[in-house]
């Protein structure tokens, strides 16, 4: 009977807080144009051709907005169950790096990196709040919730073979770059909120995810064999900074 009244509260509290505001959405509409500008910018040799540029920018709109759609919904789902109202954070700078390295690469370096998130205690946490203040640790479970949604995002479209191949590889590649690049510990990514969360953790989630990202972009590689690499290769990059990094630092 409890486990059925907290689903159904959970359901009140999507339906009351999952809605974005008014400047999220500006800002999120704005992060959605930047980027699928970025990862449709290229170059044909030594020219910028046009026609190519609006075919891939039409496809990328499509990619980036479903990206960052399953990104966002992910944080803010994920932080309601917690008890947490999570609020768009813009990064300007990550969009302009993105656009100065398209040019500077000629569309060869894609960059997407434009929010971070930020949690709003609810009504039941404020005696909590007030004692103990928010814990980075739930911080980066909802910031972990991003990442991860866009890998499944990309195994799923890479199991679903009646899509069209342009349309499949470049879902896959938005979002596998999307997690890729939230995982890096740049403030404000998530990456960097999982840092602060656990840093006996962060070294197996930056090496499993990606990971896992570069083996979805191999057509013949399954989705269980990516996945059971994917966790053998976190397990790996782990030990290999507790014996070297760390065990360096404590010598």
């Amino acid at each position: 009977m409890a486990s059925l009244y907290s689903f159904y509260d959970w359901l009140d509290r999507l339906k009351r807080y999952y809605a974005f505001s008014r400047n999220e959405q500006i800002f999120l509409l704005i992060s959605v144009l930047v980027m699928a500008f970025i990862v449709g910018f290229r170059f044909e040799g030594d020219k910028f051709a046009l026609n190519v540029f609006l075919n891939n920018f039409g496809l990328s709109l499509i990619a980036v907005a479903v990206a960052v759609f399953a990104h966002e919904s992910a944080h803010r789902i994920f932080g309601l169950n917690m008890g947490y109202k999570t609020e768009f954070k813009p990064f300007i700078y990550g969009l302009l790096a993105g656009i100065i390295l398209a040019f500077m690469t000629y569309g060869k370096v894609i960059f997407l990196a434009y929010s971070g998130v930020f949690l709003n205690i609810m009504e039941k946490h404020r005696l909590g709040y007030f004692r103990y203040q928010l814990g980075y640790f739930d911080l980066g479970k909802v910031s972990l919730a991003g990442p991860l949604t866009n890998l499944l995002i990309a195994i799923i479209v890479k199991s679903m073979g009646f899509l069209p191949q342009p349309v499949s590889e470049k879902l896959i590649l938005v979002n596998v770059l999307f997690a890729i690049t939230n995982v890096l510990p740049i403030p404000p990514l998530d990456g960097a909120n999982i840092m602060y969360a656990s840093k006996t953790a962060y070294p197996f989630v930056f090496g499993a995810v990606i990971s896992c990202g570069l083996l979805l972009l191999i057509p013949w590689l399954s989705t269980w064999l990516t996945i059971a690499a994917a966790l053998a290769i976190g397990i790996f990059t782990a030990v290999m900074y507790f014996k070297f990094v760390e065990g360096k630092l404590l010598k």
